[in-house]
């Protein structure tokens, strides 16, 4: 039975496929008639279906010719009624300072309301200062409230009422100071740190208009005039390192470390022998180390279980290298003396394309540091005491390990403080200059110095007055006159 089925299956689709022949021939032998005797209303069979033509009416036909003829500007665009730019006229925002003694970061601008039309009407205007912290390993990985903290530092009201404006560009000042505790902008691969610059227009009529600035705010701690000294032991030897190196570093540049080794040679007088330790090998690198703790928002604070547990959230740590270098030789070694020593200097710095983050502690429990791993590869040799030169291998080795916290921050530059560089306000200045102190015998010896006060104007003084004269009279009124008697005008023969 399968086959007879399958047998009538065939032979009727066989037919089917030869009667489509056979009338498509039919159709192409027939004559096509004119355009013009052909009308709407004709019908065609059921095979002419086959023919990719199809017989729509003339309206049809035109509404489809205009829709694909169209061209593409003809779509409708919403012309923008106004814009929005903000201008930042204060110096670069920087910290300078640790967060403890920091005083800030002056943050000082106008924005810039660019009106299109003839009048605008204006419900709000407001802009917000906004902290955002953005977790990459969230508590919950698929919640926008784990993932994602905003904080307003505050908020700037323009238009406290519904206002008009005319056409043209409209400038709004502002001016905030950010405290020295908080964070620095920071890109890491666990959190992100950003200061954001929001401003909404609200029209009356029309979508409100929105602005977004990202601010770049840098932490510059000063270095110390003095270096940084460390001193390492490493029992069960007498070795000891002394070790000088900068109190801080930045992402950009080479510092070096200079380094003393002690305690690199023991004598025994009995047997006028020695044994020494020999630098075969120093290695070192840069590792910095991101912690974070990403908090519970209020929907999934019930799975932590504990009150301290939902405040502090789910902790996260992550360590890369910023930073190696081998040293196989460079270093001066001394066997001659009491104890022996071994100097040797070299640099370290972060590598250019590992993007490092400066050193930040806030208080969400976001934490950056970086320490400086050093390790060196001592091998111990005996020789005699009057042929230091003739060494023998004792095939004992060690490897000393040390920690140094570094600290990695920007670059102050020129820049200072904005408390430093600001000019004197008028109430801190004097308003005369100071007196002199009057009736003193300490400090004044004969008759005291007069006031300012107690001086006669200069437009008032008195004329100078002439030498006295023998045969002159002064009157009253301080002029001399000259008193001529008649003999003196009787000339002598």
């Amino acid at each position: 039975m399968p086959r007879v089925s399958t047998f009538f299956r065939h032979a009727s689709t066989f037919d089917i496929s030869t009667d489509l022949k056979k009338a498509k021939r039919r159709s192409s032998s027939t004559k096509r008639p004119a355009y013009s005797d052909r009308t709407p209303s004709s019908s065609g069979s059921s095979l002419a279906s086959d023919d990719r033509s199809i017989k729509m009416p003339d309206s049809h036909k035109r509404l489809s010719l205009v829709g694909l003829h169209s061209p593409k500007s003809s779509s409708n665009k919403i012309p923008q009624t106004a814009t929005l730019d903000v201008t930042i006229e204060s110096p670069p925002l920087v910290f300078f300072g640790t967060a403890a003694s920091s005083s800030g970061a002056l943050l000082s601008g106008q924005l810039v309301l660019n009106i299109h039309e003839d009048f605008m009407a204006i419900d709000s205007f407001k802009m917000r200062l906004a902290l955002e912290v953005t977790r990459k390993k969230p508590f919950h990985a698929h919640c926008q409230e784990c993932s994602k903290q905003c904080t307003d530092l505050t908020t700037w009201n323009f238009l406290p009422g519904p206002a008009t404006l005319q056409r043209g560009e409209h400038n709004f000042p502002f001016s905030f100071l950010l405290p020295g505790h908080l964070p620095a902008t920071m890109k890491g691969g666990l959190s992100a740190i950003d200061y954001v610059l929001r401003a909404v227009v609200t029209p009356k009529l029309g979508e409100p208009i929105k602005l977004a600035q990202t601010l770049d705010i840098k932490r510059a701690i000063y270095p110390s005039d003095q270096p940084r000294h460390s001193i390492r032991i490493f029992p069960p030897t007498n070795l000891t390192a002394n070790c000088e190196l900068p109190a801080v570093i930045h992402p950009i540049g080479a510092t070096n470390i200079s380094m003393r080794i002690d305690g690199v040679v023991k004598r025994n007088t009995e047997t006028k022998t020695q044994t020494q330790w020999k630098l075969k090998r120093l290695t070192w690198r840069l590792d910095e180390t991101q912690k974070t703790i990403s908090p519970a928002c209020a929907k999934h604070a019930a799975k932590l279980g504990n009150v301290d547990d939902a405040k502090k959230g789910m902790a996260h740590q992550d360590v890369r290298t910023v930073g190696t270098d081998e040293m196989k030789s460079g270093w001066k070694a001394d066997y001659n003396s009491p104890d022996g020593m071994i100097e040797l200097e070299f640099p370290f710095g972060i590598r250019s394309d590992s993007r490092p983050i400066c050193d930040m502690k806030s208080e969400d429990g976001t934490e950056v540091s970086h320490v400086l791993i050093v390790e060196m590869i001592v091998a111990e040799e005996f020789a005699p005491i009057k042929k230091p030169t003739q060494v023998t291998p004792t095939g004992a080795a060690r490897v000393l390990r040390m920690h140094f916290n570094i600290t990695v921050t920007e670059r102050p530059g020129m820049g200072i403080s904005w408390d430093e560089e600001q000019p004197p306000l008028y109430e801190n200045v004097p308003a005369s200059p100071p007196a002199y102190l009057t009736g003193n015998s300490e400090l004044y010896e004969g008759d005291p110095i007069p006031d300012y006060e107690d001086l006669t104007p200069l437009d008032e003084a008195e004329s100078p007055m002439p030498a006295p004269v023998p045969d002159h009279r002064t009157n009253g009124e301080g002029s001399s006159t000259r008193v001529l008697n008649i003999e003196d005008l009787i000339l002598e023969p």
